[in-house]
């Protein structure tokens, strides 16, 4: 039986993984699957390891891992595949696939705009806006971010 795991960061305020577990129970009720869990990489619980046991208890032969992160960068190409291949071990008989991460898209890009034009009281051709954004040394994740500041 096919299940999905949705893989958010985690915060250590209360309010932010509220708010992310809601978001995510949301996009749970438009995926046609019975088998459906969320936990997150770090400072919220359930952890990866409990998400996927928990898949594997209510009966899931096969996973899909979705990283619900916003860029491809240490988090994607490292925590998570750690994770996944310890457990693709304890769990020989379940089969797991790993999805891409939200990426650059025109729709995201849109959002960003709109909570710019929230943001920002009057526009003036001298204004500037500072994009803010951990870093990574990956350089398709940097190129992510330029392509998002010159849309």
């Amino acid at each position: 039986m096919q299940g999905v795991l949705y893989v958010s960061h985690g915060s250590r305020y209360a309010d932010a993984t509220a708010e992310a577990t809601a978001f995510l129970e949301a996009v749970k009720e438009q995926v046609n699957l019975p088998l459906q869990e969320i936990c997150f990489l770090e400072l919220a619980s359930p952890n990866m390891m409990q998400g996927i046991a928990n898949l594997v208890a209510q009966g899931a032969t096969s996973i899909a891992i979705i990283p619900v992160l916003l860029l491809q960068a240490g988090h994607y190409y490292h925590d998570i595949p750690q994770v996944i291949a310890q457990q693709r071990a304890l769990y020989p008989a379940v089969s797991f696939s790993y999805g891409q991460p939200l990426g650059v898209q025109d729709r995201i890009i849109q959002i960003l705009a709109e909570r710019i034009d929230q943001a920002v009281a009057e526009r003036r051709p001298d204004m500037k806006v500072l994009l803010i954004g951990r870093g990574s040394s990956n350089p398709q994740t940097v190129m992510d971010i330029e392509t998002i500041v010159c849309s």
